[in-house]
């Protein structure tokens, strides 16, 4: 099993690379929901370049990519955190048929209504702070091409792609290139034909080359003469960060009146995690203790470090998440 990200410098040619290979993460992802063929090569392609941009970022907290589609495909997520630890999901329209054969057009952007939206999540973000959203028009074919797109209009990044999956592996390779500074630096001089170069050896990559070879044998087949300095070699894991907690949350913000009403039609409000497919189960009676420590809390106005709803805490994560 891979699950291992590369981080490369080509420092004369002003760029640098990023490559990874999941297999065990990218199965993880996959077993807790059934999707056609052509959704689950969409969302490992996403997830891998989610874990590709990651990589790079310069806080701690998340990147979330979110393509919003208006066919069959309602709702692609992947989210990965400064520390590679990345989950995913879909939302499909269930009352769409997905051809096998379904293009990217014909899955997300029948009626070019589709957009493209990345988020910067820090983790410690300072009261009244949201997480920076930008969002562009769905562009491209392929989701390598619609990041690229996003990458030069948004971030001024010249960035290519190349993103493969199936159902037992997803992986990917980024190239970017950087501002150049001209001259020698470190004794070196400027490769003005690096980035061309770089490029070409990019395209030559096919995806069952690279869901079947090992990282290491295939950034030493493709970058072998172009002698890069290796940055970091990193680990990549699955990571939900749904709690007991945050889905107890979910109700008081759901609001008292919502959550008596959906009590009458069941005995109990099970809540399933989209994202690793966990179940929370609350009963009337747990329910019914939820909002009165929230009304205790209002009431004595509460020190933040006593928590109302302790007895709910499964894990003690407090990550910012998406639902």
């Amino acid at each position: 099993m891979e699950d291992k990200l590369k981080s490369l410098l080509f420092e004369a040619a002003d760029a640098r690379a990023q490559i990874v290979r999941l297999d065990k993460t990218w199965q993880k992802v996959v077993s807790h929901n059934e999707y056609p063929a052509p959704v689950v090569e969409l969302l490992g392609q996403l997830v891998a370049a989610s874990a590709l941009l990651s990589a790079s970022l310069k806080f701690e907290g998340s990147l979330i990519l979110q393509i919003k589609g208006d066919g069959p495909v309602v709702l692609l997520v992947a989210e990965c955190n400064s520390k590679l630890g990345l989950r995913a999901t879909v939302k499909l329209d269930e009352t769409k048929a997905i051809a096998e054969n379904a293009s990217y057009k014909d899955l997300l952007n029948v009626s070019g209504k589709g957009l493209f939206v990345v988020v910067l999540d820090p983790k410690n973000r300072q009261p009244g702070q949201m997480p920076y959203q930008g969002v562009v028009e769905l562009s491209g074919s392929t989701i390598a091409e619609s990041l690229e797109n996003y990458m030069r209009t948004s971030e001024q990044l010249e960035t290519r792609l190349y993103l493969h999956a199936n159902h037992d592996a997803a992986a990917g390779l980024m190239l970017q290139q950087m501002p150049g500074e001209g001259g020698k630096r470190n004794g070196k001089s400027h490769d003005a034909d690096g980035w061309e170069r770089l490029l070409a050896l990019g395209h030559t990559v096919t995806g069952s080359e690279i869901l079947s070879i090992a990282l290491d044998d295939m950034t030493h087949r493709l970058f072998w003469e172009e002698n890069p300095a290796q940055l970091a070699e990193r680990t990549v894991q699955f990571e939900c960060t749904c709690s007991r907690l945050k889905v107890g949350r979910m109700l008081l913000r759901l609001g008292k009146h919502e959550v008596e009403e959906a009590l009458k039609e069941q005995k109990q409000l099970c809540v399933h995690c989209d994202f690793c497919n966990s179940a929370y189960i609350f009963t009337q009676a747990q329910c019914e203790h939820l909002f009165e420590a929230e009304e205790l809390e209002e009431n004595l106005n509460a020190d933040e470090e006593e928590d109302p709803i302790k007895d709910l805490r499964k894990d003690g994560d407090d990550q910012p998440t998406i639902h």
